[in-house]
């Protein structure tokens, strides 16, 4: 995989994707890396093309197959809905997605073309974007860290960003049930036990309002800052990285498991 890059409008990060695969995300994002640029003209992707994009290893071409069948279905979901006070209109995000196979599936082509009305989430990014590699991406596993990856790099250079509680379950989706132990264990765990090799210093705090019980209100991520425009040589390449380290053994520091989350009273 090239060093390719996603980058898109962010309003693509409010689309709920509880119910995405990783497999899933990754497929779609890298299909919104290659589109960057391409306006709304038809693009088609080849079967090794398009899993060499996704980080994804085929070993059995069936499930190849069901993999972008349930991706073509949850890509019918995103939609947007404008309503005025004399209309209401249903926009969806491509105009086109179409997926041919043979019949031994030893071949497959994907063929995508953006909708007009939705270019400038993928075209149209002088201000309001967000911007990350592909590699990382497709190398975190847990889905509810994928997404956390991705709304953190909307403020990669701020170094900070702070959720409502009631926001950060709606960005993630999360069932209604979801309290802050369910949040603690299936999601800020996972979060930093994948993110702080993207994040550097990454930390989080709860917010805790000071009322009787001093429930959570919310959660402030914190980093160090990327500048912007700043490239660093297979910075995330893992064969490189291990080189380093044999050549430069006790360089790296170790990412701490436990007391990574702090609580912090209002």
């Amino acid at each position: 995989m090239a060093h390719e890059v996603v980058k898109y409008h962010n309003d693509l990060n409010t689309v709920p994707m509880r119910n995405w695969t990783k497999e899933e995300m990754n497929f779609f994002f890298s299909i919104i890396a290659k589109l960057r640029d391409e306006g709304t003209r038809e693009v088609t992707f080849g079967k090794y093309e398009l899993a060499d994009l996704a980080n994804y290893t085929i070993t059995h071409n069936k499930r190849f197959e069901e993999t972008m069948e349930n991706l073509v279905k949850k890509i019918s979901q995103i939609h947007y809905i404008e309503r005025t006070s004399n209309s209401l209109e249903l926009m969806n995000l491509f105009s086109r997605f179409r997926v041919d196979w043979s019949d031994d599936l030893s071949d497959l082509t994907a063929t995508v073309k953006v909708t007009e009305e939705f270019e400038y989430v993928i075209n149209q990014l002088n201000v309001e974007f967000t911007s990350y590699e592909l590699k990382e991406f497709t190398t975190i596993r847990s889905t509810y860290a994928k997404t956390v990856y991705r709304l953190l790099k909307q403020w990669r250079t701020v170094g900070k960003k702070e959720f409502s509680i009631d926001e950060f379950k709606r960005l993630l989706d999360t069932p209604d049930y979801y309290g802050p132990s369910h949040i603690d264990r299936n999601i800020l765990e996972p979060v930093m036990r994948e993110l702080p090799e993207f994040f550097k210093n990454l930390k989080v705090k709860k917010v805790k309002a000071n009322t009787r019980g001093t429930p959570v209100t919310g959660y402030i991520f914190t980093w160090k800052p990327e500048k912007t425009g700043e490239w660093v040589e297979n910075k995330y390449d893992i064969d490189a990285w291990s080189e380093k380290q044999k050549d430069e053994p006790g360089t790296s520091e170790p990412v701490p498991m436990i007391n990574w989350l702090e609580d912090l009273n209002e």
